[in-house]
């Protein structure tokens, strides 16, 4: 061995000595190398091109300039027009590849929309609506259609409904066939189809489980266009009201019963005092099934026996109602005699109960005058009152002033429900009936409603600025 060769080796010794002498190990530090990138991949290449015509080849391959990755690709991926078979996404250090497994159409411009499915491999910085478009034919369509998506019954949006475009108008091509083309809803509701042929369309909306694109369940979030919308190089937005045609019945829950207790109401008395704009409810968790009258007793003030008292067993609602002429500010004793209820499976009150509580003063409600402008008359209008988005009130008004000289004081949401046919509640939209009939409006409005207690709340809102509830098509 030379003398060269023994020191080397001897100073390659040191070093690894000294390295992880001292405190047992070395601190790895990795080197700053400037400020954290941020910036998200770009596309350098692909095959074949972005925009090109005459393609024949279902593989496409786009190349970046950094190494990325692909994530949730099935579900964050759309493809127009849309495929018959799932599609094949792949990953591999600069490259994207997407394998279409079916036949490509004659003369069709497709265009693949990636959304937020690419993000770069170290960082994760998301290259967000990325399109890549190509066409089989000579040259590629440019035409587009966008619009917005309302839930009818709230006025809100939902940014899981995608928007469909159909060619076909029978009734059954939404429920049995997938769509031609497919376009994702943003936050605020809004939608947008490129790269389009010209030529007419029908507009669906769909919010479905299964993703299949087809609508399937009269529970699914579902919105139409009366009429087909012609595609051409200016085509105004259009705007669509959802619905869910039928409602999901809320599961019922089994509670262990207690029989040695026996039946147990609860009235709705808060703090002891029961607001006497609502009527006087005692609740059960089965409806009732018997209800002797002549066991409920109610004294006023401790010595007036109320002889008109009115009491119904509403067993949709699983409760009993007790009406009476409430007189504001005046103390209430209920006297309920063991035996006075039984439920639909036998259970009885077993105990004899009073319920001491005492009825509201005048003075702990508010008026409350609320002026509009912008309301659409015609329509019968509802107003409707949110606490912390439960209804708890709605009102039948000429649209132009609300009036009430008692209402509870709280601070509320407000809306304006068109009640078309005047029944007094909300009504889906129905698809297959004969006629279509297209869902009633609820616009929100955009202005907070304080009631203070003891005080006279007056207000103006100008219903127009919260946006109109009217059908554009």
């Amino acid at each position: 061995m030379t003398a060269g060769r023994i020191i080397s080796l001897f100073f390659f010794g040191a070093l690894f000595i000294g390295l992880f002498s001292g405190s047992g190990c070395a601190n790895i530090v990795p080197p700053s190398g400037g400020p954290r990138d941020s910036l998200p991949p770009v596309a350098v290449a692909s095959s074949p091109k972005d925009s090109g015509t005459f393609v024949k080849e279902q593989k496409i391959t786009i190349v970046f300039d950094e190494f990325v990755e692909l994530k949730n690709a099935n579900e964050k991926i759309i493809i127009s027009p849309y495929p018959v078979k799932e599609p094949v996404y792949e990953y591999k250090l600069r490259t994207v590849t997407v394998r279409l497994k079916d036949s490509l159409l004659p003369n069709t411009t497709y265009n693949i929309n990636f959304g937020d499915a690419i993000v770069d491999l170290n960082e994760g910085n998301v290259l967000k609506n990325f399109e890549f478009s190509f066409s089989t034919g000579a040259s590629i369509d440019s035409n587009s259609l966008s619009g917005k998506i309302i839930l009818a019954e709230t006025g809100e949006t939902d940014s899981t409904m995608f928007a469909l475009l159909y060619k076909k108008q029978e009734d059954s091509t939404v429920s049995k066939e997938k769509p031609m083309y497919v376009a994702r809803v943003d936050a605020q509701g809004n939608f947008r189809f490129s790269n389009l042929p010209a030529g007419q369309f029908y507009v669906y909306a769909l919010k479905e489980e299964d993703g299949d694109k087809r609508y399937s369940s009269p529970l699914e979030q579902f919105a139409f266009l009366d009429s087909a919308v012609t595609i051409g190089a200016t085509t105004a937005p259009v705007q669509l009201y959802a619905f869910a045609a039928e409602k999901q019945k809320p599961k019922m829950q089994s509670t262990a019963v207690d029989k040695a207790k026996g039946l147990i109401g609860n009235a709705n008395v808060a703090a002891g005092a029961f607001d006497f704009l609502d009527t006087f409810t005692i609740a059960f968790p089965k409806p009732v099934r018997t209800l002797d009258v002549s066991k409920i007793k109610l004294v006023q003030d401790s010595v007036q026996t109320i002889s008109n008292l009115t009491i119904k067993n509403d067993s949709v609602r699983k409760q009993i109602q007790i009406i009476n002429n409430w007189k504001p500010g005046s103390k209430y004793q209920l006297f309920l005699d063991k035996g006075y209820a039984a439920d639909t499976s036998g259970l009885a009150v077993l105990k004899v109960d009073t319920l001491a509580f005492r009825v509201k003063a005048e003075k702990e409600y508010g008026s409350l005058r609320i002026r509009f402008t912008g309301i659409d008359t015609g329509s019968h209008p509802v107003l409707l009152f949110y606490n912390n988005k439960d209804l708890v009130g709605g009102y039948p008004f000429n649209g132009k002033e609300f009036y009430r000289k008692l209402f509870k004081p709280g601070n509320y949401k407000i809306a304006i429900l068109y009640d078309v046919n005047n029944n007094g509640v909300w009504d889906a939209g129905d698809y297959f009936a004969k006629p279509k009939r297209q869902p009633e409006l609820v616009q929100p409005i955009n202005k907070d409603v304080l009631v203070k207690e003891n005080w006279d709340n007056e207000l103006v809102i100008d219903a127009a600025a919260s946006g109109t509830a009217t059908r554009k098509q």
